[in-house]
């Protein structure tokens, strides 16, 4: 009865040890800044966006690798909750109403090239660790 109770005990503290290990380890946070342009109507213009990368882990059971917050300061707000690794490149998808393309950032280079759609535009710029 006492090594069926140590062996029990054993198992619970296995799991919960491995329920920790999921829920603290299981996603990568990079944040980064980013300098180009906005082309809106054929006029461009410089702007700055700051970008939150959140990649998963192998082990997270998930059809995307992650998520991407966007973010123009005082101005404008998005959230990508789907991205694909392609080589060096994350695929960038909005997901509402429909999975759609909405552009690709490069872990190689630090290129984020997305579209933001009106009244924004296509934004193409190179990103630094922030």
């Amino acid at each position: 009865m006492k090594k069926s109770i140590k062996y029990i005990g054993f198992a619970v503290l296995g799991v919960v040890v491995l329920f920790f290990f999921a829920t603290q380890f299981s996603e990568a946070e990079s944040s980064f800044q980013c300098f180009g342009e906005i082309s809106f109507n054929g006029t461009t213009r410089p702007m700055t966006v700051y970008m939150k990368l959140t990649e998963y882990r192998p082990w997270v059971l998930s059809d995307s690798h992650g998520s991407i917050n966007l973010e123009i300061p005082n101005e404008w707000i998005e959230y990508y909750g789907h991205i694909e690794e392609v080589g060096d490149q994350l695929q960038i998808y909005e997901t509402y109403p429909q999975k759609m393309l909405k552009g690709n950032f490069s872990r190689l280079s630090k290129t984020l090239a997305i579209d933001l759609e009106s009244p924004f535009g296509f934004f193409d710029g190179n990103c630094i660790t922030n």
